[in-house]
């Protein structure tokens, strides 16, 4: 880690104060985490609110207590999509160590592989 004795509220308060012509915001806000499984496709925004969720027939034949477990397991893979999706543009606008600091208060480390 850094010397750095700014917070990760420090710096998400820095971030927020930053031009919008710099385009952070605006691509933080387009982050959408997915995940797919038993008939169940959702989204997430990087604040982990879900935005779009569709059900189909195997979903609903998982009745009310394995659909609540699958969209609880979906839930969790989506939002840690999206914190990762999080963590790649805050290295690519703001560097290495923002996106440390954060990953590390976090928890969520990015993959290694390309993403497509």
């Amino acid at each position: 880690m850094s010397d750095d004795p700014r917070s990760i509220d420090d710096l998400i308060a820095l971030a927020e104060e930053l031009p919008a012509s710099r385009g952070l915001a605006a691509g933080m806000d387009a982050i959408r985490g997915l995940a797919r499984g038993e008939g169940i496709s959702m989204a997430v925004d990087l604040q982990g609110m879900l935005v779009d969720l569709e059900l189909d027939e195997r979903a609903l034949a998982l009745g009310p207590e394995g659909l609540a477990a699958e969209l609880s397991r979906l839930s969790g893979e989506a939002c840690s999509d999206a914190l990762e999706q999080g963590l790649i543009a805050l290295e690519a606008l703001c560097g290495t160590e923002v996106a440390d600091a954060v990953s590390g208060a976090t928890g969520v480390d990015v993959d290694e592989s390309p993403r497509g």
